[in-house]
């Protein structure tokens, strides 16, 4: 078939989309160059820079490519071809968005290649981080389209060099300044490559079509816990070997350095011990004795390497508390308490212990004795209610609660105010869009509510609370609650009739309708615009023996709003397990099919409005308690809208995929302030999104019967009889 014939029809609309896209890219690609007298301006820019031939060179090859799917598809199927492809994308990543020298810049690769000036760190951060990738590219190509040993060996040596020359190069550059870096994009580099390493190794000693997903499933039955166990051990050591322990800022010191800067300041003795090697210690002999715990799967060499593992966890607060303590007497670096001035060490060895220990103890974590039931899912399964303890459960938990306190100030605040605030309220839309299937443009509103009863409760706005009632936020957790129940029912029960768009109209009107009464009512009992007249006290309980005050720490935030959020999901789990959940799963299946069969659809809608909504106004009590001042810019219809993207992106109706979609999409626009101009940012997040639609319409994490709706099921059951034994036969 000749040139003419290959572009007609259809070859030649893809290619006018393939280079109509990598036109878009190129524009997206760099520096906001439009002006509001001249939109054309970045299109003229994007296309006169040489740089467009790159991307129109991507385009072109996409287009030859995507006639080839199905072969991409099948070489990528070839055993280490997916984590090769992984792993060689993020050493580029790491190129582009990690931090590489703080004390330059913005830190990025390109101001450290100009903070370079030795001889290995110049050539390295000029043209030798190409040219190692190029080449590892290139080799770990060959090693997973040929399965050679021969090309594996030479790729995984080329990768385990390149991570090295990362590393080297990197401390070559921070020895040759004055400056402290706490930069990791070298160390993700290094990681990067190790990945590349044991995917080529993977291609080059496997037999075909065995996958790595199926090979670490494998693994993970035959050794429980293995690969936490992995994990864990890699923050312990980095932690004990590498990590900063104390003053990050000015002294940078690690744990083996802390013991002669402590020395006869009156740290006690166990302290002293860690520093002088005792933690290494304990690390290698928990490690050693979890390792043959999981590989001998002994239950007396687990028990013991949970001990060992507790035990070191405690000597890490032991000693990060002695050293933090004897700084704060000091007031080095202005630290006012003991935990003030620790650096990432102490965090990551407390995480890098407690996930060993999930790790061994993962066969009794999610157990029950075998004699509850029979056969691999029955036995064994310790829930809380109907919530079942699993080991990932467990890891996540561990993680929410020790790795924030690595965070800088600025991610932990927007952990509490960003992050934790939208996933509350994504888990309350999941129950009325996920579970029930209404679609609510509205939900906002119930936040506002929620926020403005707080701030009339305690006292902050000008119309103040009858008989001189003061509560605190805590304590107004009830009311707004119950405000908010109310506002639920009221908005469900006009509109019970209604289904899809229309719904979708009634309630964006409804969170419309109560913005604007916040801005304008009768006796300006919100204060307009303005907002509350008086901060919103922070929380507080004081029970007498008990008295917990939270201030302008971020942390303690967190930890009450990972203490809400726990509770909620832990309810509204068992909820989706119960009647009520089956009455909603069969009103977003088919309503009338649902009513004909006995379920009463109008208690079901207006339950789902109600504890959507309350769940929305806790949400509120946190937010307003915790910003002290806010508005009714606070509260736009965009916000419910984020809202409904989070559900929509992690899986409706996957209580795991709204939280974890929920927060990726509240993070991401964050992360790339630093990364990209802010007129950008909503263009790489609608990316993002549209690569989801097309790729993953049923979610991040989709709910089972959704993903089956959409795949079909994994496991089809088959209606062969299943072999008896013998002697069970009749």
């Amino acid at each position: 078939m000749n040139l003419k014939a290959r572009l007609t029809g259809e070859s030649a609309r893809r290619l006018l989309m393939c280079l109509v896209g990598s036109v878009i890219v190129a524009m997206m690609w760099g520096p906001q160059q439009g002006t509001p007298d001249d939109y054309g301006y970045g299109l003229k820019q994007a296309v006169l820079e040489p740089r467009i031939f790159i991307f129109l060179g991507l385009g072109v090859l996409v287009f030859f490519l995507a006639p080839r799917a199905d072969q991409l598809k099948e070489r990528l199927s070839k055993p280490g071809a997916g984590l090769f492809a992984a792993a060689a994308a993020g050493v580029m990543v790491a190129r582009t968005l990690l931090h590489w020298y703080d004390p330059v810049g913005e830190g990025k690769f390109a101001a450290a290649s100009q903070a370079a000036t030795t001889g290995l760190a110049d050539a390295y951060f000029s043209w030798m981080y190409i040219v190692a990738w190029l080449l590892v590219v290139a080799v770990g190509l060959a090693a997973v389209l040929t399965r050679s040993r021969v090309v594996a060996t030479i790729g995984i040596l080329a990768s385990v060099g390149a991570a090295a020359l990362a590393v080297v190069a990197h401390s070559d550059l921070v020895s040759a300044g004055t400056r402290i870096d706490h930069s990791y994009g070298a160390d993700a580099t290094a990681l990067a490559y190790v990945f590349v390493a044991i995917s080529v190794a993977y291609a080059g000693w496997t037999e075909a079509g065995d996958s790595i997903r199926d090979r670490a499933k494998s693994l993970q039955g035959q050794y429980p816990g293995l690969f936490i166990a992995f994990g864990g051990l890699f923050f312990a050591v980095t932690a004990v070997g590498f990590a900063t322990w104390f003053s990050p800022g000015r002294l940078n010191v690690g744990l083996w350095a802390s013991a002669d800067l402590f020395d006869g300041t009156g740290i006690n003795v166990v302290a002293t011990s860690m520093q002088r090697g005792g933690l290494a210690v304990i690390l290698a002999v928990a490690a050693l004795v979890g390792a043959l715990g999981i590989y001998r799967s002994n239950p007396v060499l687990r028990i013991a390497g949970t001990g060992l593992n507790v035990l070191g966890g405690v000597f890490v607060l032991i000693t990060a508390h002695a050293m933090g303590q004897v700084g704060a007497n000091g007031g080095v670096d202005g630290a006012k308490s003991a935990w003030d001035n620790l650096g990432t060490g102490p965090w990551f060895a407390l995480l890098g212990f407690l996930l060993m220990a999930v790790a061994t103890a993962s066969p009794w974590v999610g157990t029950r004795s075998a004699n509850r039931g029979t056969g691999s899912r029955a036995a064994s399964a310790t829930v809380l209610g109907r919530i079942s303890v699993t080991p990932a459960l467990l890891t996540g938990v561990v993680i929410a609660i020790v790795l924030p306190r690595v965070f800088t100030e600025y991610w932990q605040q927007v952990l509490v105010t960003q992050i934790g605030v939208y996933v509350l309220l994504a888990v309350g839309l999941n129950v009325v869009v996920g579970w029930t299937g209404l679609l609510d443009l509205g939900f906002i509103a119930f936040y506002a509510i929620g926020s403005y009863t707080t701030a009339f409760l305690v006292g902050s706005l000008p119309i103040q609370p009858p008989f001189g009632i003061h509560l605190t936020p805590l304590a107004a957790i009830p009311v707004a609650i119950g405000a908010c129940i109310i506002a639920g029912v009221a908005l469900g029960a006009p509109t019970l009739r209604l289904r899809g768009d229309y719904l979708a109209i009634v309630t964006l009107g409804f969170g419309e309708i109560i913005r604007i009464v916040a801005i304008n009512n009768p006796g300006n009992i919100t204060n307009s615009t303005r907002g509350p007249e008086k901060p919103v006290p922070h929380p507080e309980i004081n029970l007498g023996i008990v008295d917990l005050k939270w201030g302008t720490d971020p942390l303690e935030y967190w930890y009450l709003l990972l203490a809400i959020l726990a509770i909620v999901i832990i309810l509204f789990v068992r909820l989706e397990r119960s009647s009520l959940g089956r009455a909603w799963a069969a009103v977003r299946e088919d309503e009338v099919a649902a009513k004909a069969c006995g379920v009463d659809t109008t208690r079901a809608k207006l339950l789902a409005f109600a504890i959507g909504a309350s769940t929305s106004g806790l949400a509120g009590v946190f937010f307003a308690s915790q910003v002290g001042y806010f508005n009714p810019d606070n509260f736009l219809l965009l916000n419910s809208i984020l809202v409904l993207a989070y559900v929509v992106f992690g899986g409706m109706g996957s209580m795991t995929g709204v939280v974890v979609g929920a927060a990726f999409l509240t993070w991401l626009p964050e992360f790339l302030k630093d990364q990209v101009p802010a007129d950008d940012r909503q263009m790489w997040i609608g990316a993002v999104l549209l690569f989801m639609m097309i790729f993953r319409p049923s979610g991040l994490i989709p709910e089972r019967r959704r993903k089956a709706e959409l795949k079909g099921l994994d496991d089809r059951p088959t209606l062969e009889p299943a072999a008896v034994a013998e002697s069970e036969g009749l």
